[in-house]
């Protein structure tokens, strides 16, 4: 299966604007949100209108099944309008990555305690306090349900990887486990994780995929899309003296990810990593059977310029592409050049600058096949306008990118321009 030429994809989250994601709540929305989300709506589909306002009037619970479907409809009537190939709900009707992954899983609970997010914002991470063990649950069966009913492209479905859930959260039960074995603290602890995430990998990351291949559509694809955000916050997980007391040959990340990426039916995956020190583990990624595309946040930390030189595009996103190159892409693989940020706060880059980073993705992977254009993130913390404004720019970059290289190497990019048949 071969994607269109630099064909483009969001990330994660959409924005959780009150005034949306407030009909899966008991929360008031205000007019002000009201007329917010209806301009936004406007611009999606003006027929979801009526819709929207009805759903605004009706009361909790009543409205929460309705909302579901509107708020998957809107989504991906956005998503393609916008032009992106790939199509899902924006997570509008989850809760939180970590949280959302984790509700049916057997062993986890809430914690009692606040943690330090960022800036201003707290969040109660979960306590692993007993085996993990996967609750049979129909949760993503019925929102790939959902998404089916109204896409036209292919679907991106956001699974949280199981190293994220792991060390996103408290993990008690497999560190007491360890201890017991080993008394070097550090050590026990790598283990415990490792024992952890092989488990979760196993007994629910695993169940789930093979559920979304049982279900998607009839000669169509689904693309698992892997979410992790703390992949490299130890570093000691990547330090070959401990993957040697561990007995393993590969960090932990990388094992879990071959142990959840089997072939089957219907079903393709591609992995997403927020900023990181890439250089740890680009060079497993690649041996992973079956991990078609891995998307990588490149805009945060470079410069405004334009050019297609190390001068203008730097930081440790870019900085991945020449590990790529080094260790040489395997056949269908693909890197998921960011070229937008999605910061709180981040606005939309000029097409220009979108351009010059797909030709500097391009000119160092050598090939315009291998490059596919990403947001960095999710947009979750951005309000609905800004991503409106990001799509749009995205779009008209991405475009420009592809008049150049039918320039440079004579392809026919026409069936590829935004809106081409």
């Amino acid at each position: 299966m071969r994607d269109p030429l630099l064909c483009t994809m969001d990330i994660g989250s959409g924005p959780r604007d009150p005034g949306l994601v407030g009909l899966l709540t008991a929360k008031d929305i205000s007019q002000e949100q009201i007329d917010r989300v209806s301009s936004f709506i406007a611009k999606v589909d003006r027929s979801l209108l009526k819709r929207y306002l009805a759903l605004c009037r009706t009361g909790f619970p009543q409205r929460k099944a309705d909302a579901e479907l509107f708020l998957t409809q809107l989504a991906v009537l956005a998503l393609e309008k916008m032009g992106y190939n790939w199509v899902f709900d924006l997570e509008w009707p989850r809760t939180e990555m970590v949280d959302w992954e984790a509700a049916d899983v057997g062993g986890i609970v809430k914690s009692d305690e606040w943690q330090h997010s960022y800036g201003y914002r707290f969040w109660r991470p979960s306590e692993i306090g007993g085996e993990i063990a996967y609750k049979d649950s129909d949760r993503h069966v019925e929102e790939l349900e959902r998404v089916v009913g109204f896409a036209s492209k292919e679907i991106r479905f956001p699974i949280t990887d199981p190293h994220c859930e792991i060390h996103a959260n408290d993990n008690l039960f497999y560190y007491g486990r360890a201890l017991r074995k080993e008394r070097d603290l550090a050590l026990a602890s790598l283990l415990a994780d490792h024992e952890a995430t092989m488990e979760f990998a196993r007994r629910v990351t695993l169940e789930r995929v093979r559920q979304l291949s049982r279900h998607a559509p009839a000669g169509k694809t689904v693309a698992v899309q892997y979410d992790n955000f703390i992949v490299a916050g130890e570093r000691r997980e990547f330090d070959r003296s401990f993957l040697r007391r561990q007995g393993l040959r590969v960090p932990s990340y990388i094992e879990a990810l071959k142990e959840i990426t089997p072939a089957l039916p219907n079903v393709r995956y591609f992995i997403h990593n927020c900023l990181q020190d890439y250089s740890l583990y680009v060079q497993h990624l690649i041996d992973v059977p079956n991990l078609q595309k891995f998307c990588l946040e490149m805009s945060s930390h470079d410069t405004e310029k334009l050019g297609v030189t190390d001068n203008e595009r730097v930081g440790p996103g870019f900085e991945s592409l020449k590990l790529f190159r080094e260790y040489g892409l395997r056949k269908g693989q693909v890197v998921g050049v960011g070229v937008a940020s999605t910061y709180e706060g981040a606005t939309p880059p000029r097409p220009e600058l979108v351009r010059d980073r797909i030709l500097y993705a391009v000119k160092l992977l050598g090939d315009p096949w291998k490059v596919q254009p990403v947001l960095d993130c999710g947009q979750r913390n951005l309000s609905l306008q800004t991503m409106w404004e990001i799509g749009r720019n995205v779009h008209q970059g991405r475009d420009l990118a592809l008049q150049a290289i039918a320039k440079e190497e004579g392809i026919d990019v026409a069936p590829y321009l935004t809106g081409g048949s």
